[in-house]
């Protein structure tokens, strides 16, 4: 159910950047191909493990082409979808990977010959060759089917022909499934990029809304957030296959549009974790207060990067209350990792506002993201809010 839930949400997510077109022109693909070339960083040793091996399709559309659209706010961003497919370089234990994500792209120079790019993406892959503690348990990077895809990649690139452009650079990947399935390293792999650029020109008959600017909206609001996540009590690698849990979570932000495409926000929120509760129970951890320090108690500071109907949250927190993850996780540590993880949290993510939109004053909002322990993923958290 979770998969399915993640699934869904993610392809709603690629379906409103798409649509959020605004050129008045017309449709004017930017089609994209590319070869990536790169090594799996894996702290596990896999016998024989070779190079791996990307090849990508994008297809994009220049926006902010009238200066009255909101895409003109964002610097005119070229935005549209990516299919990648990927041979890992141990057919037997990693396999390959085949992914789907939304794309942004800023082109720098573009009325010359010789220029930069640099694009940002993120979406969902499925892994042909999860963990599998009975036929694969050597793959301790990726232990489920479905996981989310991030890239982040600067280019330069050389144009040769009036439709035509060459490039090259690298390219960031990152593969996790947010801590619902253990073992749950994550790959990483730091790749070079070689392409193609064509550029053919306005398709004829095809135009695409004006998305207009919204109105300065400088007013404090306010916002309730409940949430619910899932996730393993276990670390990175271990122990594999066993139970999930439910994190239940409630919280209440005030939030401040800034520059009309920004929102500042301020929060305090409590999450009670089924999986320490058990465990605490079961256990005998503590003695007392059983379902209060089952608990984890944070004030957020965050940005929202607001587009027509949904947004795009990164989120830093400072945990005051959290007992358990520091004495069982941490134990007595007292090095940088420990102060980090024990202090810190961050959420990365997409909110959906599915009626009145993103600018409207009173909204509902429907939330995605992975949720961390400073860099250490912790559970991926599904939200409702209300914002007034």
């Amino acid at each position: 159910m979770r998969k399915l839930l993640l699934y869904s949400i993610t392809v709603l997510f690629s379906y409103v950047a798409y649509s959020q077109e605004n050129s008045t022109a017309g449709f004017t693909p930017d089609i994209q191909c590319n070869y990536l070339y790169g090594s799996v960083k894996n702290p596990i040793h896999i016998p024989n493990q070779g190079n791996a091996h990307y090849l990508k399709l994008s297809v994009l559309n220049q926006t902010g082409i009238n200066d009255q659209s909101i895409f003109s706010l964002y610097k005119k961003p070229a935005i549209g979808a990516t299919v990648l497919y990927g041979l890992l370089g141990s057919k037997e234990v990693l396999g390959s990977v085949i992914a789907l994500y939304p794309t942004w792209q800023y082109m720098f120079n573009s009325d010359k010959n010789l220029g930069a790019s640099i694009r940002f993406g993120t979406g969902f892959a499925y892994f042909t060759n999860p963990h599998d503690k009975i036929t694969n348990p050597d793959n301790h990077l990726i232990g489920s089917h479905l996981s989310n895809c991030t890239e982040i990649s600067p280019n330069i690139w050389f144009k040769f022909a009036p439709t035509t452009y060459v490039q090259t650079g690298v390219a960031l990947m990152h593969f996790s499934n947010g801590h619902t399935s253990i073992p749950n390293i994550g790959l990483n792999d730091v790749t070079f990029r070689v392409g193609l650029i064509y550029k053919p020109g306005t398709m004829v008959g095809t135009n695409l809304p004006i998305r207009v600017k919204p109105n300065d909206d400088t007013t404090w609001r306010k916002r309730i957030q409940i949430s619910l996540g899932r996730h393993e009590l276990a670390y990175s690698t271990y122990p594999v296959d066993g139970p999930t849990y439910n994190i239940y979570k409630v919280g209440g932000y005030i939030t401040r549009q800034i520059r009309k495409i920004h929102d500042f926000q301020l929060g305090l929120s409590v999450a009670f974790y089924d999986s320490y509760y058990t465990f605490i129970k079961y256990e005998n951890y503590y003695k007392y207060f059983k379902p209060i320090l089952a608990t984890q108690t944070t004030f957020h500071i965050g940005h929202e990067y607001l587009f027509p109907h949904f947004g795009f949250l990164t989120e830093v927190g400072v945990k005051i209350f959290d007992p358990f993850y520091r004495s069982y996780f941490l134990g007595d540590e007292k090095d940088f990792e420990y102060t980090s993880k024990s202090l810190l949290s961050a959420r990365l993510g997409v909110v959906y506002y599915p009626f009145e939109g993103t600018f409207a004053a009173k909204k509902l909002g429907i939330g995605m993201y992975i949720k961390t322990n400073f860099a250490q993923a912790d559970y991926v958290d599904y939200s409702i809010s209300y914002t007034f």
